[in-house]
């Protein structure tokens, strides 16, 4: 099923216009088209959840860049204007940028995210209405793998932007509303992958929902929830989004942005990360001569620093879901003598130093979010996540360079889609 991204759709005109206020999905680039005459061929239906896949890729390499940027994980050191706001926490409902970069762009997510949820939910109603003879394939795996990737396409809208709109409504929501929209969308997404055959392709994608589900669980203060879908998940799951060197909308951002282009360094927080006095094996960053690369980042000032343990070149796959991630949410719905029994066993198998500490609820809640700092370091936006939902103070004061950081902490919904709902 991966290997479907390489077939995508761009829908017709009169179809695309209907997802949200101002925006134009159309701009964006995908590999492949598929004439709008053709789009109601059932035989077309590969083809057309292949394009979600590939939206919703693309969607997820833009926002885990931005997101690694404005938590503090990356210091900004670029000369263009845009990635130096972006380093700076300066993105406002007014900035332009922020609400029209496309699936070419390494800063600003809000385009890609919502052609990918509109389009798993375009793609997913097309496929609900054709049967597997019309299609000429099981159309079961297909309906899954598009309401689950669209599932999540949510989730990200709801944790990473302050409040949101959806399909020229004028109802503006609150990430708490975009987040149940999330957990319905990942229980639809469980049934469909429920009626799959049973086999390797179904536990990747029950896996996978269970992951997400339990994520959107957390976000939404039902800690039980999330621990029963979490406890669900296969030990050693992974599930990654895949990247490439075909087209610039393919690439790894995080990675050709701080690596190739120089708009960013690993922040000096992140370098020589040790538990115990104990090398972390979970975060290694390395000076850019040491691995082939300049000294210092494209502003001529600021030292550069890159991850060397997660991507390596723009055609490296992220990491979207894994039981690690369920483990630690565990964790942090059990707190106590639970969660330091899921931490320590995590850090066993690092080879890491048990921890012995406190295990009173705000000792062990700093002590999870430690280890998902770590753990997730340069993924998925799980830090900017985590910033935002336990209001942990931002970066003040002035950059390394001497800029003055701005406000921003969640993203803001674009100033055209507040004034489209009538704000």
């Amino acid at each position: 099923m991966r290997n479907l991204f390489h077939q995508s759709l761009l829908v017709s005109a009169g179809l695309a216009l209907l997802a949200w206020g101002c925006s134009d999905i159309l701009k964006v680039e995908l590999p492949g088209r598929i004439p709008s005459d053709l789009l109601n061929d059932a035989k077309t239906a590969p083809t057309l959840a292949a394009s979600v896949v590939s939206d919703f890729e693309c969607a997820f390499s833009n926002y885990v860049n931005s997101s690694v940027t404005l938590s503090d994980q990356f210091l900004g050191a670029s000369g263009n204007l845009n990635a130096k706001n972006w380093g700076t926490k300066k993105i406002y409902e007014d900035d332009a940028a922020n609400e029209t970069t496309r699936c070419d762009g390494f800063y600003g997510a809000y385009t890609p995210l919502q052609t990918a949820r509109f389009q798993a939910n375009s793609v997913g109603a097309r496929l609900q209405g054709w049967t597997d003879a019309q299609a000429s394939v099981p159309l079961a795996p297909l309906r899954a793998r598009v309401a689950a990737l669209g599932a999540f396409a949510y989730t990200l809208l709801g944790e990473g932007y302050c409040t949101m709109r959806f399909d020229r409504e004028l109802q503006i929501h609150t990430p708490q509303e975009v987040l149940a929209t999330a957990e319905a969308k990942f229980d639809t997404a469980l049934t469909l992958v429920n009626a799959m055959s049973a086999g390797a392709a179904q536990t990747e994608l029950l896996n996978l929902v269970h992951v997400g589900r339990a994520r959107v669980r957390l976000d939404r203060h039902d800690r039980a929830g999330a621990a029963a879908d979490a406890a669900l998940v296969t030990a050693g799951f992974q599930y990654f989004v895949t990247r490439s060197v075909d087209a610039q909308t393919r690439w790894n951002d995080a990675w050709t942005a701080i690596a190739e282009f120089g708009n960013s360094s690993v922040d000096p927080q992140y370098r020589n990360l040790t538990v115990g006095g104990t090398p972390d094996p979970r975060v290694q960053v390395d000076a850019g001569p040491a691995v082939g690369l300049p000294q210092k980042s494209f502003d001529g000032v600021t030292d550069l620093w890159v991850v060397t343990n997660k991507n390596f070149s723009r055609s490296d796959p992220m990491r979207l879901a894994s039981s690690i991630e369920s483990e630690l949410i565990r964790a942090e719905a059990a707190l106590g003598a639970t969660a330091v029994g899921i931490i320590n066993a995590r850090r066993t198998q690092l080879g890491l130093p048990n921890y012995a500490g406190a295990t009173d609820s705000a000792s062990v809640t700093a002590l999870i979010l430690d280890e998902r700092n770590r753990e997730f370091f340069m993924e998925g936006g799980q830090r900017y996540n985590d910033l935002l939902r336990y209001n942990i103070p931002w970066k003040v004061g002035n950059d390394q360079n001497g800029n003055p950081y701005g406000t921003t902490t969640c993203m803001p919904l674009p100033l055209n889609e507040r004034l489209g709902a009538g704000g």
